[in-house]
């Protein structure tokens, strides 16, 4: 069985520039919990998920680092979570992306998911964005598949 057997196609994908508040309001309208990020050209350069707007209510690593307190200053998170609704996703975006073809293996793309925590994964064809493929899309097809599932 193939990745092209389970993706999903028809992806949206949102802009660079797109900000905080546009991503996760796309993301709540559309029951998404990622979406793929291009540049102006229609590149894929990233992936958004939930996990980044969340991760970006929070202060960044390097600011952790030089002052630690901040992470436990919940009152001060509490105060400055809406700062980051005009951001670019460009800033909280995943830039380092596993991708996978239509041609790959389901049960290869699956185990790459697994060890690396992923659970969406853009599909490319000739360097273009054709798909979306879930760890759940791959998980029901192998229950089915292999175990007469569902």
């Amino acid at each position: 069985m193939m990745v092209r057997d389970v993706m999903r196609e028809g992806i949206v994908t949102l802009l660079t520039s797109t900000t905080w508040r546009e991503a996760a309001g796309f993301l709540l309208e559309n029951h998404l919990s990622a979406v793929p990020v291009v540049d102006g050209a229609g590149v894929l350069v990233g992936i958004l998920s939930e996990k980044d707007l969340f991760r970006g209510l929070y202060p960044s690593y390097k600011h952790w680092i030089t002052h630690p307190e901040s992470y436990t200053d919940f009152n001060d998170i509490e105060q400055s979570a809406t700062d980051v609704a005009d951001r670019a996703i460009e800033l909280l975006m995943e830039k380092r992306v596993l991708t996978t073809t239509p041609d790959t293996l389901v049960l290869k793309i699956g185990a790459l998911m697994v060890a690396s925590g992923i659970h969406q994964v853009p599909v490319l064809e000739e360097n273009k964005l054709v798909g979306m493929v879930s760890r759940g899309e791959i998980y029901r097809a192998i229950l089915q598949k292999y175990f007469s599932l569902g």
